[in-house]
């Protein structure tokens, strides 16, 4: 294994892995409302809920529609976090390598 600089390398990869897992998992509807009183919908919003005003029907779509695409948005990020620990995994995994061949 590598000394000094390239020790101090791995560490580094290591802490940031770190954070962006966590983030990753912040990445949550569930755990972004955990100390809310709020909770997203279980079901479609039924339009009732907005008695007789008109246009009710497509203001509940609207309501769906924005808690589908916050769902959608935030698995993105999730996906995109899990990505980069991925990768800092390979780079890292790629600098061992290199560092064992060269004899360090």
């Amino acid at each position: 294994m590598g000394t000094g600089i390239v020790d101090v390398a791995y560490q580094a990869f290591d802490a940031c892995r770190t954070r962006v897992r966590a983030a990753a998992k912040e990445f949550d509807l569930d755990f972004i409302l955990k100390d809310s009183q709020a909770k997203p919908p279980a079901e479609l919003t039924d339009a009732t809920l907005f008695g007789k005003l008109e246009g009710a029907a497509q203001l509940a779509a609207k309501v769906d529609a924005t808690w589908t695409g916050i769902r959608v948005e935030l698995d993105s990020g999730q996906i995109k976090l899990e990505s980069v620990e991925r990768a800092l995994n390979d780079v890292e995994t790629n600098l061992r390598k290199a560092d064992k061949a060269a004899g360090a």
